[in-house]
């Protein structure tokens, strides 16, 4: 499944007139193999030892152009830092307000929100976002032993 994506993004970066770097390369496959949804710097240090004098600005370009060609989305919540992940099936996302842990969340009904909204507004809808804040199970687990000491 991983060189099936890194093999689209390749043909969509060649359809567009984007070359394929090696560090597009590599910054594509940690993105395509991970579950988490990473900042540039957690990308950057994930592929900085294969490339000798990476400077970040590679790291945060190569990240604006895969997510032009939609091959990559950039999530942003709040002050943090945006974080990244795979283009894949349309999802939502639970936040945990303590780390910033992100949990990717499928749940299909939502997207009659957006075929309601279409009909009864007849804009062309593009996208929603909807976000669930808490507190993770981590999080929750370290407040409750602090509140214990």
């Amino acid at each position: 499944m991983t060189q099936h994506r890194i093999k689209e993004g390749f043909e969509l970066l060649k359809k567009n007139g984007s070359r394929m770097t090696p560090q597009r390369k590599a910054i594509m496959e940690y993105l395509a193999n991970t579950k988490s949804h990473p900042t540039a710097d957690q990308i950057y240090n994930s592929i900085k030892d294969q490339f000798p004098n990476l400077p970040h600005t590679t790291v945060y370009n190569n990240l604006k152009c895969l997510k032009k060609y939609g091959i990559i989305n950039e999530l942003t919540y709040g002050q943090s830092a945006s974080r990244y992940e795979w283009t894949t099936a349309f999802h939502y996302h639970v936040v945990c307000d303590s780390c910033g842990t992100l949990h990717d969340l499928h749940y299909p009904k939502l997207e009659e929100v957006e075929q309601y909204a279409e009909k009864k507004s007849r804009f062309n809808v593009t996208q929603h976002l909807f976000e669930i804040h808490g507190t993770c199970l981590e999080c929750k687990n370290e407040n409750v032993s602090f509140e214990e000491s």
